[in-house]
């Protein structure tokens, strides 16, 4: 067998016969392939394995493609391990959140094997960061993670997720069946690393998202309500009061920037 480079490439897929032509190519080209069938054993073999890359379906159980960008981004351990994603079905929108969240490239399941192979190989040459400089960055980032309280690489996905997704329906269950762990779990690792639950997070985001529109937009109010989250323009002007001691109307007369 001919093997063209010495990377580990880590492949994530939950159905091994939709890629068995792509696995085939990739065995014989590079030196070693590993294989994970979701995103939650993905991120444990990303770290405890350590690949060179990681080539993954974008929707995949429990957890798409950008989230899983996210926690993986949010480990120090893992942060600089480039990921490509692979999908059947060219979404822009899916595109456009994987690219952001720190995706490599987004490619057509329908893509020929070999464009694919090349597609790694230029990625893999196209390391930004030199491996003496990521060890520093990681060390960097894990002293400061060790102090003064230990911050989980879990806690800044959820967070980035929530901000993110600040109208869609986000409650600590949702969110702890998303990130494959326990709403118990979560609540914890919240309350150690910002001393809030993450309802209280959610809540805090939305509102500070709120008064943000309320400054620096003429947005209507039930507008606004809708944006933070809240279907009911009551709850939210209740929510809203209880948080900022006004009402929202009162706040942007009191605070609104030129627009």
């Amino acid at each position: 067998m001919h093997v063209s480079s010495d990377a580990h490439i880590l492949v994530i897929a939950p159905d091994p016969a939709g890629v068995a032509d792509l696995l085939l190519v990739l065995r014989t080209s590079f030196a070693r392939i590993s294989y994970a069938l979701d995103a939650q054993q993905g991120l444990a073999r990303c770290q405890s394995l350590q690949p060179d890359f990681v080539l993954s379906e974008y929707h995949l159980p429990r957890l798409r493609g950008d989230t899983f960008m996210r926690m993986l981004r949010a480990n120090p351990q893992t942060a600089s391990i480039p990921v490509v994603f692979l999908s059947a079905v060219l979404c822009a929108d899916s595109q456009l959140m994987a690219l952001r969240s720190g995706a490599r490239d987004f490619i057509a399941y329908q893509t020929n094997v070999q464009l694919v192979l090349e597609r790694i190989r230029l990625h893999l040459g196209l390391r930004e960061v030199p491996p003496d400089s990521v060890a520093l960055i990681q060390d960097r980032m894990l002293e400061a993670c060790e102090v003064p309280c230990v911050r989980h690489y879990l806690v800044g996905a959820v967070q980035q997720h929530v901000r993110d997704n600040l109208s869609a329906y986000l409650t600590a269950e949702s969110l702890a069946e998303l990130f494959g762990t326990t709403c118990r779990r979560l609540n914890e690792l919240f309350k150690a690393s910002c001393g809030l639950t993450v309802h209280d997070y959610v809540r805090s985001s939305r509102m500070s998202y709120a008064m943000q529109l309320l400054r620096q937009t003429d947005m209507a109010v039930t507008n606004v309500a809708e944006e933070s989250g809240y279907v009911n323009p009551a709850n939210f002007a209740t929510a809203f009061r209880q948080y900022s001691g006004l009402s929202p109307s009162v706040y942007r007369q009191r605070n609104s920037t030129n627009i």
